[in-house]
């Protein structure tokens, strides 16, 4: 009994020892980064190029966990530009995670600060996004924040123009 626990011991502490865990090299000054930081970028410049050359064609976009697609997403975010008259993003860090099973997510934080075209009210909002890449693309974009702001302004702005 006692050679059966010590083999059964032996052979839980070697295939705990074989078994990796899960470890990633986290980078905040790779080229991924610095896309995602640029990607921000253009989108408040109002210069989506960067978006569709980075995006691949069959990304799949989670916006608050309602999944839709690049072209839906672009299509969106230009029409920012119409609700708000400014977009100031600040407190912006991101990082990317190189993890050991392949897979490379970068993680994206910021403020965004608004003033409507239609209401005039500034408001800023904390947002997150998650950019997977494969082979220099992004193939999940996953952004969560409150969008309140929006839909207040879109509202105005339907009010305004009927």
């Amino acid at each position: 009994m006692k050679k059966i626990f010590s083999t059964l011991l032996l052979l839980v502490l070697i295939i705990s020892c074989s078994n990796q865990s899960g470890t990633a090299i986290v980078m905040d000054d790779d080229e991924l980064t610095l896309n995602a930081k640029k990607l921000l970028k253009s989108y408040v410049d109002n210069d989506f190029t960067l978006w569709e050359e980075l995006f691949s064609d069959d990304c799949e976009v989670r916006f608050n966990n309602i999944v839709t697609d690049k072209t839906n997403l672009i299509a969106g975010i230009k029409q920012d530009h119409i609700l708000f008259e400014t977009m100031v993003t600040s407190d912006e860090y991101a990082h990317t995670n190189y993890f050991n099973n392949g897979q490379v997510w970068t993680n994206h934080w910021f403020v965004n600060t608004t003033t409507g075209n239609y209401t005039k009210k500034t408001t800023s909002a904390r947002a997150h996004t998650d950019l997977k890449w494969e082979d220099g693309k992004v193939v999940i974009f996953q952004v969560y924040y409150d969008p309140a702001f929006q839909i207040n302004e879109a509202n105005a702005m339907s009010l305004a123009t009927n």
